[in-house]
């Protein structure tokens, strides 16, 4: 059990890293190239990640059928490798070839540079995944944690530079420049994982060929793997098609209307999905342990950290959406250095809270071998949030308004259908509906004391002083409010 906490404290670490190192290049990004340009990336990164999710499940088969049986995942490694050879270099020629009509399908002539130097990546990162899979399988974790950092580090860096060097060339030929970078990223990093490998004399690999491999079941669930992941891809994928061509329908010219999506997408979705990192890494952490309570059919403990998990989520939820709310103004300014993401932040600042509860839910129901709820709460939040964009986008002067509604309304019917699927007992639920009223009203208490202070300190510091002082005050009081209360409440329960 402690090598799978370090095992799980390291991926969860890695994840993190990650996402940091993302969040930064998009900051420095958006500085760089402006809403216009965080809104060409975006959209050419929303068709790259929906043709890599195509072949998404293929690392999960490798990695499941790996630690079942090594050698044979050994095979398997070789097989996929020249399918996806062959796949990925026919998808990036395609790409590559007909980039200038792929531009205009999404909307955005703009986006020809952007798609040419995305077409190599698409032959390396499904390559990359694979690798990862087998790995994963074998459970080399530390190695697989360090190319993902490598990798990102790589990318963002590269992004950030190449982008900065070519921005007197315009604006599309600088950001489709700079997505140069996720190819190499990805390409140092499955060096790295390749030098790795043949180093590696522990790995099965056994000379000659098995002469029965289950082919039709791997991919059978590769497939309902890459199906289920698909959602959040293909949220975005649609988000890029849809919302520009309803601000073009609303009035709006193309440079307005990339502008826009960049604002809602490219900087307010940062500011407002950056503290689910934290529920994130605590969901990819105690989902093992929850999943190995429940199989070992000792509930209780189940129960303790399903509560636990949940108590923290909420409260941080409550306590980060208060803060984007409140600070939307001056979170907008410090990071992109400007007010244009002030409203959207605003709109967003539910998403904390939202997104956090889908994920624990989802984990604790997939704990459960309850795997339909999650795929259709997803299913419906999307047809959910793509019909909220057609309806709300178009309207004249409702853009960011319409297009934060679709995004909160994808998370919140995800949210309320894992809530139903955990079928928790109405006076139960009423109690923490209570309990969630309370943490309000005491962490808006602590809102407006921390906001009392930056009254008393103006004219004493400056305004970038007074506002991380407050911020500061804020977040301690809720965490020691946070401390105190994960030692009270019921037990979490599912009949």
């Amino acid at each position: 059990m402690p090598h799978l906490f370090k095992q799980s404290a390291i991926r969860a670490a890695a994840m993190v890293a990650v996402k940091l190192f993302g969040l930064a290049g998009r900051i420095i990004l958006t500085r760089i190239a402006g809403a216009e340009g965080i809104g060409l990336y975006q959209i050419a990164y929303s068709f790259y990640g929906f043709i890599l999710m195509l072949a998404g499940g293929l690392p999960t088969a490798l990695a499941l059928e790996t630690a079942r049986k090594p050698a044979q995942g050994w095979q398997f490694l070789k097989i996929v490798a020249v399918l996806l050879m062959f796949g990925g270099g026919a998808a990036s020629l395609v790409v590559f070839r007909y980039s200038p009509s792929l531009s205009t399908l999404l909307g955005n002539p703009g986006l020809e540079h952007a798609l040419h130097s995305l077409a190599p990546a698409l032959f390396a990162a499904p390559l990359l995944g694979l690798l990862r899979g087998y790995l994963q399988g074998l459970g080399r974790i530390g190695i697989i944690a360090l190319s993902e950092v490598t990798e990102q580090a790589v990318r963002v860096t590269c992004m950030v530079l190449i982008t900065a060097q070519l921005l007197p060339l315009g604006m599309n030929q600088a950001v489709g420049g700079g997505l140069y970078g996720t190819f190499l990223g990805a390409f140092i990093s499955f060096s790295l994982l390749t030098i790795y490998l043949s180093l590696d004399t522990h790995s099965p690999r056994p000379q000659g060929r098995s002469k029965v491999l289950p082919v039709t079941i791997f991919f059978k669930t590769s497939l309902v793997i890459s199906m289920t992941r698909m959602f959040i891809p293909a949220s975005e994928f649609i988000d890029a098609l849809l919302v520009p061509s309803r601000l073009l329908a609303a009035g709006h010219s193309t440079s307005e209307a990339t502008a826009m999506y960049g604002v809602i997408y490219g900087m307010a979705a940062i500011v407002v999905y950056a503290p689910t990192l934290v529920t994130g890494a605590l969901s990819h952490t105690l989902s093992v342990r929850i999943a190995a309570e429940w199989q070992q059919g000792t509930l209780e403990k189940f129960n303790h950290l399903a509560s636990l998990a949940l108590k923290i989520s909420w409260l941080w939820g409550i306590a980060s959406g208060l803060f984007l709310f409140v600070h939307a103004d001056m979170l907008s300014i410090l990071i992109f250095n400007t007010t244009a993401a002030t409203a959207p932040i605003k709109y967003l600042a539910s998403i904390p809270l939202l997104v956090g509860f889908r994920e624990l839910t989802t984990s604790i129901l997939w704990a459960q071998d309850v795997k339909k709820a999650p795929f259709w709460g997803l299913l419906s939040g999307l047809a959910c949030s793509t019909f909220a964009q057609y309806m709300l986008v178009g309207i004249p002067g409702f853009g960011y308004a319409g297009a934060a509604i679709a995004i909160v309304s994808m998370e919140l019917v995800s949210s309320l259908w894992n809530l139903k699927a955990l079928h928790i007992h109405k006076r139960k639920l009423h109690g923490i509906l209570l309990l969630m009223l309370c943490d309000i009203g005491i962490l808006l208490l602590a809102a407006a004391g921390a906001s009392r202070c930056r009254q008393l300190l103006q004219g004493l510091f400056s305004e970038l002083w007074i506002f991380m002082l407050e911020s500061i005050l804020f977040f301690l009081v809720a965490g020691l409010y946070f401390y105190l209360r994960c030692f009270y409440g019921g037990k979490f329960r599912r009949s």
